[in-house]
């Protein structure tokens, strides 16, 4: 399960496709790339002036690619994404029938996971000061509360900066973290239209919060790891965090999805790749009405791989 995501951040460039492979040629400057369609997992178009030939489209959706586009400031503005296609019809029927029980257990164990993670970052960048955990071991966790003590205190930390903004993001700050988090849910939506559930029908958001809730809901566990790879980058790249440089945090975002792992039933496994093991478990959930058993990414077993044929460390 080795899959890259491509980043197409140069302006007039063509996509087209032969034999297996994926062409990327950028006429203006006679450069000239390929990578074999089977170890593409998304794509995220970050430039204008791209073009795409529609067979290359074709083979790229068939083969369970997502092509993510964004505008000129980079913020996502859609999705193209693979037909749906039913592979468990009793996780489809599961998924329709909105089990109230089953769903309210499934959401309180994600945004619980979410707050965990949350309060982790918190103690890595080290703030250790905060009330994270006191609130979410509270009978009736308040999840809005949880959410305006992290942010307080994880923008204290990283920069001058004190509000979260979740739109049209006028700080850097924030408009790295959308970019990031729209990373997440594309491989997220890849993954969810591959084990057979529906995109359109959430756990925790409703049908009219976008068109994809359920990409939204899934998403929230690894939301703190996003946070934490902007604190990562904030130390490590200073000057270009400091200028604002928001393509060399473009090439930064796929570097840690690939190099950091977490353990899972004795084998280890990419971030990438976790998170199509995490949406299998849901699907398995689904299957049995059951939160028992269920997967979710703890940032605090997150490490960074070692490469000890290579004798090298991955750098954040």
């Amino acid at each position: 399960m080795s899959y890259h995501i491509l980043h197409i951040t140069k302006q007039g460039s063509y996509i087209s496709i032969d034999k297996g492979l994926l062409f990327c040629e950028i006429k203006k400057t006679n450069e000239y790339y390929k990578l074999p369609v089977d170890d593409i997992k998304a794509i995220i178009v970050c430039t204008p002036g791209v073009s795409f030939s529609n067979n290359a489209i074709a083979a790229l959706l068939k083969n369970n690619v997502v092509i993510q586009h964004c505008d000129r400031t980079f913020q996502p503005v859609g999705w193209s994404v693979p037909l749906a296609r039913i592979i468990r019809t009793k996780v489809f029927k599961h998924q329709i029938m909105q089990n109230e029980e089953f769903t309210n257990k499934l959401w309180k164990k994600i945004v619980k996971q979410k707050a965990l993670n949350q309060a982790a970052v918190l103690d890595i960048i080290g703030n250790k000061e905060h009330n994270l955990y006191s609130l979410i071991n509270k009978p009736l966790m308040n999840e809005a509360n949880i959410a305006k003590q992290y942010w307080h205190n994880y923008f204290f930390y990283l920069s001058e900066l004190m509000k979260r903004e979740h739109q049209n993001a006028q700080s850097f700050e924030n408009a790295c973290l959308n970019y990031g988090y729209a990373v997440l849910k594309t491989i997220i939506y890849r993954s969810i239209l591959i084990h057979g559930l529906l995109p359109n029908l959430g756990i925790h958001h409703t049908s009219n919060y976008k068109t994809t809730p359920l990409v939204y809901d899934l998403t929230e566990p690894f939301r703190a790891f996003i946070d934490l790879y902007l604190y990562y980058f904030s130390q490590n790249y200073p000057d270009e965090f400091e200028s604002e440089e928001i393509k060399e945090w473009i090439k930064f975002i796929p570097n840690c999805l690939k190099n950091y792992r977490i353990k899972y039933k004795d084998n280890s496994y990419k971030i990438i790749d976790i998170i199509d093991i995490y949406i299998e478990e849901t699907a398995a959930a689904f299957n049995s009405f059951s939160t028992e058993n269920i997967f979710l990414p703890d940032i605090k077993s997150q490490y960074l791989y070692k490469d000890t044929q290579k004798n090298r460390e991955y750098e954040e």
